[in-house]
């Protein structure tokens, strides 16, 4: 099994560019066209055009200009913090390879690796959040367990007051949460129908499969986790599903169980 893992750049807090916005901006470069560039890397016009907004906004520097047309037509190049910026993520890309290498070598790290692995062979939950406890909130019958995913999302689970003492959960540790695709429910991210309880994330649609009966609805979410829906396509219909449509995802607190790592 090999230990891999995706870093970001950021300034003053904010996110600036990952592999997936490094790509873009290598895409321009190379064709002087951001509707080109989108193409190439697989994503719509408007989201490209979204993600170099949301660079600059974040690195407080142009890093694409446009021309406008003339004689020779308008095109779109890198600015030179755009070219200094993709330099500075190979860089930093090479080093964080090395980095996990080094980590990859550890017995503790490799054995732990391994227990993953075997999880994820041995589950048949769509979804497996990995994060660690921030409080527990013990009940007579059922505690509430606040944790937050290694991606930022805080979520809340409801368990047995056994299984918190069976676990021995307490804040610091670290978890993992398995949900099942059918528990996942999805509704317009401008929809405020949650319940004291519920877990109200929000996302992005990033893939749509649809079967006879069921659709399949793939979407990250703010922090960058994936989460999978399988709702009916009556369902799918009446929210209108489309990629890049933004999304908001509803998980019970019992709907999810929980594991020590």
């Amino acid at each position: 099994m090999k230990l891999e893992g995706q870093f970001w750049i950021t300034h003053n807090g904010n996110d600036v560019a990952g592999e997936a916005r490094v790509a873009l901006l290598r895409a321009i470069d190379a064709t002087g066209s951001i509707s080109q560039a989108a193409k190439a890397v697989g994503i719509s016009y408007k989201f490209a055009w979204d993600s170099i907004d949301a660079m600059n906004g974040a690195s407080g520097s142009p890093l694409v200009a446009r021309s406008a047309g003339g004689k020779g037509g308008g095109g779109t190049q890198l600015t030179e913090a755009g070219r200094a910026l993709i330099a500075s993520y190979q860089r930093y890309q090479q080093e964080h390879q090395a980095f996990l290498q080094r980590l990859g070598d550890d017995a503790g790290v490799s054995s732990l690796l391994e227990f993953m692995e075997r999880l994820r062979m041995k589950t048949s939950a769509r979804n497996q959040l990995f994060g660690s406890v921030v409080a527990v909130h013990n009940g007579e019958v059922n505690d509430l367990i606040e944790f937050q995913l290694n991606t930022g999302e805080r979520l809340t689970a409801s368990i047995t007051h056994d299984s918190t003492a069976r676990l021995q959960l307490q804040p610091g540790v670290a978890l993992y949460a398995l949900i099942k695709a059918s528990w996942v429910q999805l509704m317009a991210a401008s929809t405020d129908a949650a319940q004291p309880g519920d877990n109200r994330l929000h996302g992005q649609v990033r893939e749509i499969t649809r079967g006879s009966a069921e659709t399949e609805v793939s979407l990250t979410l703010a922090g960058g986790a994936t989460l999978v829906a399988v709702l009916s396509n009556a369902q799918a219909d009446t929210l209108q599903l489309a990629v890049d449509q933004p999304i908001a995802a509803l998980i019970k607190a019992a709907h999810m169980i929980l594991g020590r790592l």
